[in-house]
């Protein structure tokens, strides 16, 4: 069974071998496959001549197709050429004629170019250094502009905005070297005197009015165009020394009849001008108790109640910080009696002599909002005449009123030109009545209310005036005095003190036998003229 089988296997593995003689198409396998094969083969060859044939044809008739083609391809692409052509030919000359105009163009750009500066390109880093290297030259230009006009410019004596005298240049001594009092002069007389000074406080004050602050350098932006200035908080050792400098005065002259007028300052009677909620020193009792702590022989006029009863009137300057002189003839018909004017003039006639006034409060905040106007008052059917003798400057007058002031920025020193260490008001009233008023600028405008009734007014300004004031007292023949203030002045001023103390030594100096009247050399000479004064009074 094995051995049948691996014959078979041979066999089956056994070629099929056709004899080498036996023509291809006789060559048959077994299974027949052969002669279908041959007949193929044949049926090939024939399809194969017929395809050569039939392509030979198709490729001589693409030939001519293509070389009928190739010839108007030719012909077409001549004449399409040649139109290209003309349209390129075209085509490029408006290009060069615009190459040549884009080209003036950029040269009439470039000679303009260079005629502007072209912007610096900075690398990174370099930018903020060249920032920082601009801010610092024209800082050290502003500082250097400054010191050279800090030196040039001459010093001022006062200051017109700020109301008020302006620090000098100090003397050098070792003394004032050595206790520092050198340096804290100098320290003042540069802030005083620094170039520009009033610029840059507008300047400073017209940023707090756009930032819409309700006040600057200690003034209030009241309403209805009202410039306020903060009450004074009285010192209680200068208030304490004033208070015993008066009393103590009061005791040395207790024969006079003495008299206390201080006047409120505006914030303190109208208070519904003030910004809501605007913090103010009560003022109204801080004046209350000065007058209370001076001794009985001093008479008290109230100003408060009879400013507060005009309130509703024009009493106060909106742009300035003293009274009007309505608000000064209003207190003087309260205080006539009390002054020993029995019936006081009620008629008058009233010059608006300016309504362009802006004054301190004004300049010092910056707010020029507003403008007031200035009156003088005549009293009406009085024929008393007077002369006004300015000891400090020789100069006498026959008005109590300068027009010349109207044209200056502070036109409310149309009364008497402003403050002078001693004024005196001689008249031609002859009654025998000479006073004597230590004051500050308020008693200016009040005056003009108080000649028809004294034959004699002194008017002693503390603050300038160095003279021996019993002296003046004895030369003038006083029998009233007035002290007569803005509350401001009187709670934080010392000069008055200073006065009457001097007054007090002077005085115990005579009753020892040393007064200067004694020594032969003159007692009433002064160094401001009151002796000069006093001569005009006896002739």
């Amino acid at each position: 069974m094995t051995d049948n089988s691996e014959n078979n296997s041979k066999r089956r593995s056994r070629a099929f071998v056709y004899p080498d003689d036996l023509p291809s198409r006789m060559k048959t396998r077994p299974d027949g496959t052969g002669s279908n094969t041959g007949k193929a083969a044949a049926g090939s060859d024939r399809n194969t001549a017929a395809g050569r044939r039939s392509t030979s044809e198709n490729g001589r008739r693409r030939t001519a197709d293509g070389a009928a083609g190739s010839r108007g391809s030719t012909a077409a692409g001549r004449r399409g050429t040649s139109e290209s052509g003309k349209r390129r030919t075209t085509a490029g000359a408006a290009e060069r004629r615009e190459g040549i105009a884009d080209r003036e163009k950029s040269e009439a750009f470039r000679r303009i170019s260079s005629l502007v500066p072209k912007k610096r390109k900075f690398r990174k880093g370099k930018k903020k250094e060249y920032f920082y290297d601009l801010l610092t030259r024209i800082f050290l230009g502003a500082v250097t502009v400054i010191f050279i006009l800090n030196l040039i410019v001459p010093s001022r004596e006062f200051s017109p905005d700020e109301n008020r005298n302006l620090a000098q240049r100090p003397k050098i001594s070792a003394t004032s070297l050595t206790n520092g009092d050198f340096f804290r002069d100098f320290n003042s007389y540069v802030s005083d005197q620094f170039a520009g000074r009033d610029m840059w406080m507008n300047i400073r004050s017209l940023g707090t009015t756009i930032l819409g602050n309700r006040e600057s350098e200690n003034v209030y932006f009241g309403k209805d165009s009202y410039l306020l200035s903060k009450p004074v908080v009285p010192d209680e050792k200068t208030v304490s020394a004033t208070e015993t400098a008066i009393n103590g005065f009061a005791d040395r002259h207790s024969d006079l009849n003495m008299n206390l007028l201080m006047v409120p300052d505006a914030a303190s009677i109208l208070t519904d001008k003030l910004p809501r909620n605007a913090p103010v020193e009560d003022q109204i009792s801080d004046i209350r108790d000065f007058e209370n702590s001076l001794d009985s022989n001093i008479q008290r006029i109230d100003a408060i109640s009879m400013m507060q009863k005009n309130k509703g009137q024009k009493i106060y300057y909106k742009t300035d910080h003293h009274w009007t002189s309505m608000g000064a003839y209003e207190v003087f018909l309260g205080a006539a009696n009390q002054l020993g004017i029995e019936a006081p003039i009620t008629d008058n006639t009233v010059y608006t002599v300016s309504d362009s006034f802006q004054g301190t409060l004004a300049s010092r905040s910056g707010r020029h909002t507003s403008r007031d106007s200035v009156e003088i008052y005549h009293p009406d059917g009085t024929d008393v005449d007077y002369i006004v003798t300015y000891p400090d400057t020789g100069k006498k007058s026959t008005s109590m009123f300068m027009s010349e002031k109207l044209t200056e920025k502070d036109q409310y020193q149309v009364f008497f030109g402003g403050n002078h260490p001693l004024v005196e008001i001689r008249t031609t009233a002859n009654n025998g009545r000479n006073l004597l008023v230590f004051k500050d600028s308020y008693a200016n405008s009040f005056i003009q209310f108080l000649y028809p009734y004294f034959q004699n007014i002194i008017m002693v300004d503390p603050r300038y005036y160095y003279d021996d004031i019993e002296t003046s007292i004895t030369s003038y023949g006083i029998t009233d005095v007035l002290f007569l203030y803005s509350a401001d002045t009187l709670l934080a001023d010392t000069n008055l003190a200073d006065t009457l103390n001097a007054a007090s030594v002077s005085e115990q100096a005579a009753d020892n036998g040393t007064g200067s009247g004694d020594n032969g050399t003159g007692g009433t000479e002064s160094v401001n003229g009151s002796s000069a004064a006093s001569s005009s009074l006896e002739t």
